[in-house]
Parts: structure tokens; sequence; C-alpha cells
């Protein structure tokens, strides 16, 4: 990938990352020679998804890449969008998870999201996913369903008394 190719896809990523991901489906597919790069490849899966509903064929493309690629973030973090856009909400924050671990962030990450600022930025992004999905507590009792009325009284209790 020369120089002007590498500023193009870091300029696509970052409209993909503040939520343009039109003008991110259009720029990618204008360049199918860029298609073979990991990052390339899940961040085009995310904008299928997205702006085509194309959720299969999104998941397909960012578990390729995943497989080219395993400790970087950002196929986690697209993986994670594409299964929350799919209503797989469990599945999302398994993706999302993954992409915080320790082993997605290792020193041996070969392409464009390489740098310390690069996994900074995805794991900030991965975050604000996270966040938005509105993870829940534990329950006090995990041996009882969620709704079990000890469950719910118990964990207003406890968030009342600030003790979780």
């Amino acid at each position: 990938m020369d120089n002007s190719q590498s500023e193009t896809v870091q300029r696509v990523i970052a409209a993909i990352d503040r939520g343009d991901t039109l003008e991110g489906l259009i720029s990618l597919e204008g360049v199918p020679s860029l298609w073979e790069i990991p990052v390339v490849k899940s961040y085009l899966a995310y904008c299928k998804a997205r702006e085509r509903g194309q959720y299969g064929e999104g998941v397909r493309l960012c578990l390729s890449a995943l497989a080219a690629e395993p400790h970087n973030p950002a196929h986690h973090l697209n993986l994670g969008r594409i299964h929350v856009l799919g209503r797989q909400k469990a599945k999302a924050i398994a993706a999302f998870r993954k992409g915080l671990s320790s082993d997605a962030v290792t020193n041996n990450i070969p392409g464009a999201e390489a740098t310390a600022d690069g996994r900074a930025r995805q794991q900030a992004l991965i975050l604000s996913e996270l966040r938005r999905l509105g993870i829940r507590k534990r329950p006090p009792f995990p041996s009882l369903p969620r709704d079990h009325r000890l469950n719910r009284v118990f964990g207003k209790l406890l968030t009342a008394l600030q003790l979780r």
C-alpha cells in the first residue's frame, strides 16, 4: 500500500468512525484494490451492514479480517457494531470485550492500526459502544433469574447504598 492509499484509508476510517458510513461505503467500494487489506475489509463489512442491511455478509467479511489479523481491536469493534445492527446484543458484547482484552492489544499488530494511538482510539470507541449498550451489573444473586424479586429488591438497595 503506497502513501496516497494509506492516507485515503485513514481518511475513510476517520469518516466511518464519525458516523459517515455512506461516504465510507462509496469510497471503499470505489477502490477494489484495497479490499484485501484486513482493516479495509473490516470497515467495508460494517458499512455494508449499516447502509445496506447485509448483516451476514458483514459478519463474514469481519471474520475474514479477524482471521488475518486476530489481534487488531478494529476488527472486534466492527464485528460488534455489526452484531448491534443485527440485534444480537450478546454477540456484540462478546466481540467488544474481546477487542478490549489483552489478547487484542499485543504489540505484534501489522497494518494501519499498529500504533499505540490507533489501538487506544479503537479501545475508546469500543468503550463508548459498550456504554451506549448499557451493560448491566451482575445480579446480587446470580443463581436466581435476573428478574427475580430478590435480585430486583437487593439490586436497588445496593445501588441506593452505593455499594455497587
